[in-house]
């Protein structure tokens, strides 16, 4: 049976812990880390760079409706993937589409969905190169990406240490006002951070913060948050408004950010100085830094040293 009974729910793996079977089930035909799973993109290289391979998918309900335009659907898809590209430092190249629709799909709003495919892609210099078409029931739709890039020394997202600073661009929290639809990938900041030396880890944030940087820890540490420079979006605050829960809590929870996380070596004190020079439009925030592991959390106020209760971001796999 391809499928539980409602009572056997409880059952279903979070999407981290999938991640985890699914590296066994595949065995050796994964490569290890950093060549397969586990980052923003596998890194295949190759004799002149490193060649990025990353994919997303955009399914009508989960990642958009009918309040968001077609274009801004189809820009939306090769985003997302771009923004994989973007974490490590790389320059997208080619994609592949794979498109699942209905067959009651509406040819105009397919059109102009492909519109905002274009308009991306001639943006950002990607080439769409092929692809495949299958059938779903009706009033369903889904579309994927496969996008490749290159890179000559990505950017980790497992190789942060002890003692370094933790940085988020942009603001945070409240991206279903929006921002998930209407964001620009970190390309440039993201090829730039690659290059500094002080820059010891990169990812984007799409799962929020609480998942995502849980995800850059090395293992053995917590993080120490000062939650004071969590850059709050004035959409965090509206939600916050409107769901009575703090707007710290969707910073960290929300997901569909697409800024850029990162932690710098604990000594570059020019750091901040030197990034606004370049990136005077786009501020950057220091909101902590990894410490040795404590008894009462992955993440603890830095003025308290208290547990914080946002331990879990968006989880895909929860009804």
């Amino acid at each position: 049976m391809i499928f539980t009974q409602a009572n056997e729910r409880h059952s279903c793996p979070s999407e981290t812990e999938l991640i985890h079977l699914i590296k066994i089930w595949l065995g050796a035909v994964n490569p290890a880390y950093p060549n397969g799973i586990g980052d923003d993109c596998a890194i295949v290289k190759t004799p002149q760079s490193q060649q990025l391979l990353t994919t997303d998918s955009l399914t009508y309900g989960k990642h958009f409706d009918h309040s968001i335009s077609p274009e801004a659907a189809g820009e939306k898809l090769v985003k997302r993937n771009i923004s994989d590209i973007a974490a490590m430092g790389g320059t997208p190249q080619y994609a592949l589409l794979n498109l699942m629709c209905a067959p009651n799909i509406s040819i105009r709003w397919l059109e102009d969905f492909f519109k905002g495919i274009r308009q991306c892609c001639e943006k950002y210099e990607i080439q769409l190169v092929g692809g495949d078409i299958s059938g779903l029931d009706e009033n369903q739709f889904s579309a994927s990406i496969t996008l490749t890039g290159i890179c000559v020394k990505p950017k980790l997202r497992q190789t942060a240490q002890v003692g370094d600073k933790i940085f988020v661009t942009g603001s945070l929290g409240g991206s279903l006002l929006g921002k998930h639809s209407t964001f620009d990938p970190r390309l440039t900041e993201g090829k730039w951070l690659a290059q500094r030396s002080e820059v010891t880890a990169m990812m984007d944030l799409t799962d929020g913060l609480a998942k995502d940087l849980n995800a850059m820890l090395p293992p053995g540490t917590s993080a120490s948050i000062n939650l004071e420079n969590v850059p709050l979006s004035l959409a965090a605050h509206k939600t916050a408004t409107e769901s009575g829960r703090p707007a710290l809590a969707h910073a960290f929870q929300d997901g569909e950010d697409y800024e850029l996380l990162f932690t710098v070596k604990p000594m570059q004190s020019d750091f901040v100085d030197v990034w606004t020079a370049t990136f005077p439009e786009l501020p950057i925030h220091q909101i902590g830094k990894i410490i040795p592991a404590v008894p009462n959390g992955v993440y603890v106020d830095a003025s308290t040293l208290e547990a914080l209760p946002w331990t879990h971001g968006y989880e895909h796999l929860i009804p």
